[in-house]
């Protein structure tokens, strides 16, 4: 990032620059607020916040859904993901090095797990598994999630807050990722005063706080963005790679609060993203068109079995001025004179056209589920701990395939972001041990283990199963087949992929060093056979009886030996 040398700005300019630049990304991301809006009241009516006086307003939101399969299918897919990719109770991530030989060493291995245990402690101590169920509802329906992730109050621990979408806006950089927020939120004056301090707000804050009105809303804008004047090492705002400004809505009397952050604090994942756009599309605006068309069959289908049951009647006009029922064992009477008169159903729909219209939902409701991988989450979290990822792929191989490029991208953009932001963290705050002199200076890379990683990394060891069972069968008819085979490493790249931990699987030095113990003893044992057998020959040739013309005294003339 190269650094802005122009001079500073005033408090009351930096303002002014926020206004329009939170107006010019607001202009830009409200193109999508009518599908958002669309998505929010078709399938998750209070996932949005559209608008600041939306905060903690329990008035009802769900009125066009009367079918509730929409909803469903993206809980489950929240939950399945969940259980998939970062279950809370099993591991599904570990550290290593880029450098397979370095990740072998005893100190190295220690080292990384003890560090594992550090991060893994943090990630159950805060919220943030919370958090990650919210982000994953998020990813399945307006397709764009934001979680910030804060240092709490205490050392080495963490605090993580979702941004419901609607409230913010994205900006992103050259490369196409997101390094821009600016969002809007409703506090109260108390609110205010405990995450700013009194004195940061202006007189008629602090008089209303001093008067009791501590309940009084106001709205408050965040930016967080890159800082131009970056200097990595600095002392101040200047050592911050990132900064981060606090103001009330409408003020012009200087910021609530100005910090910054040493790394992106906010993790910004898209489920699918289309080069150029700060924003991301989902399964749930795959399956809009279901979703609506859903809800207009539910009412056909209650418009037909009203017909069926209660169905309009007709009748002659001599009964116009008389009272007529429907209850049943009630009498209508009917002038016989009137020949063909009666008191009948004018429609007469037959009770199969019921069936014919929950056929039809039930297509629909089938599609709104594999637009969600409803089957595939659903398995993830019947078998959570018992399923493994082999039976995984055999179950749903083509499904896992199309997630691909999905967890790909989580991986990108929440995955590592997150543990980098926990790592940091605790490295500021001391939690994090000295690394053994093999690691210095040396990056450390994030594996991902979980049940969902692992059957992604399986579908590539088909072909080292392949591969092995080929070259197996072809040493049966050539020997040295097996030569051609390195199996120390086809060793090592299966387990990296089934996921086992780095300690199950010896370092190649210590097979090495097993490997020649083993030759050793072999060739010992050789020497002390071959010694015995000579040993037992001498022993023999002494006790053999040299008087006589037989073949041991013809041997031993031919060696020039007195006999």
């Amino acid at each position: 990032m190269a650094r802005d040398t122009t001079p500073p700005i005033s408090a009351e300019q930096r303002l002014e620059r926020h206004q329009a630049r939170w107006e010019s990304l607001k202009s830009e991301g409200s193109t999508w607020l009518p599908h958002w809006r669309e998505l929010s009241e078709q399938v998750r009516p209070r996932g949005s916040r559209f608008l600041t006086s939306e905060t903690n307003r329990g008035h009802k939101v769900n009125g066009k859904i009367i079918n509730g399969t929409p909803g469903w299918a993206a809980r489950t897919l929240a939950a399945g993901m969940m259980s998939g990719i970062t279950s809370p109770s099993r591991p599904w991530y570990r550290l290593t090095t880029p450098q397979p030989q370095l990740a072998e060493l005893d100190a190295v291995k220690a080292w990384l797990r003890t560090v594992e245990d550090r991060i893994r402690e943090a990630l159950q101590k805060s919220n943030l598994y919370d958090c990650m169920h919210q982000v994953y509802s998020d990813l399945g329906v307006p397709g764009t999630a934001v979680l910030i992730i804060e240092e709490d109050d205490e050392p080495g621990t963490v605090r993580g807050y979702n941004l419901p979408i609607g409230s913010y806006y994205l900006g992103i950089s050259d490369r196409g990722v997101v390094d821009t927020i600016y969002r809007t939120l409703r506090m109260t004056v108390g609110q205010a005063a405990q995450k700013f301090g009194l004195k940061a707000l202006c007189q008629e804050r602090q008089q209303q706080h001093k008067d009791g009105k501590l309940d009084l809303p106001i709205d408050v804008l965040h930016a967080i963005y890159p800082n131009p004047a970056h200097r990595p090492g600095a002392l101040g705002p200047e050592g911050k790679a990132w900064l981060s400004d606090w103001w009330e809505a409408g003020k012009r009397e200087g910021f609530l609060r100005e910090s910054g952050y040493h790394e992106f604090p906010a993790m910004a994942p898209r489920w699918h993203v289309t080069a150029g756009d700060a924003y991301g599309f989902s399964p749930a605006m795959d399956a809009l068109g279901d979703c609506k068309a859903l809800q207009l069959l539910e009412k056909r289908k209650a418009q037909v079995v009203d017909k069926v049951v209660d169905p309009p009647m007709k009748a002659p006009t001599s009964m116009m001025n008389r009272v007529t029922s429907l209850a049943p064992g009630d009498i209508n009477f009917v002038d016989p004179a009137n020949a063909g008169a009666s008191f009948s159903p004018a429609i007469e729909v037959p009770p199969a056209a019921v069936k014919v219209v929950e056929e039809s939902i039930r297509e629909h409701e089938a599609r709104i589920k594999t637009a969600f991988y409803a089957d595939l989450w659903l398995m993830l979290q019947q078998a959570d701990g018992q399923m493994t990822a082999r039976e995984v792929i055999e179950r749903r191989e083509e499904k896992l395939l199309q997630l691909g490029t999905v967890l790909e991208r989580l991986q990108d953009e929440l995955l590592d972001p997150l543990i980098d932001r926990i790592f940091a963290i605790l490295l500021r705050a001391g939690q994090i041990p000295k690394p053994p002199q093999e690691l210095q200076g040396q990056d450390l890379r994030v594996e991902y283990i979980s049940i969902m990683a692992q059957a992604q990394k399986l579908l590539g060891t088909t072909a080292l199963e392949r591969l092995t069972n080929f070259v197996g069968q072809l040493s049966a008819v050539q020997k040295d087949a097996l030569d051609k085979l390195d199996t120390d490493q086809v060793i090592d790249e299966y387990a990296s992929a089934l996921g086992v931990p780095p300690v199950v699987v010896r370092t190649d030095d210590a097979v090495e060093t097993i490997r020649k113990g083993r030759a050793q003893a072999v060739q010992q044992q050789q020497a002390l056979e071959q010694a015995q057998a000579m040993a037992g020959a001498a022993k023999d040739a002494a006790a053999a009886d040299t008087s006589g013309d037989n073949a041991l005294t013809t041997m031993l003339r031919g060696l020039g030996a007195p006999t």
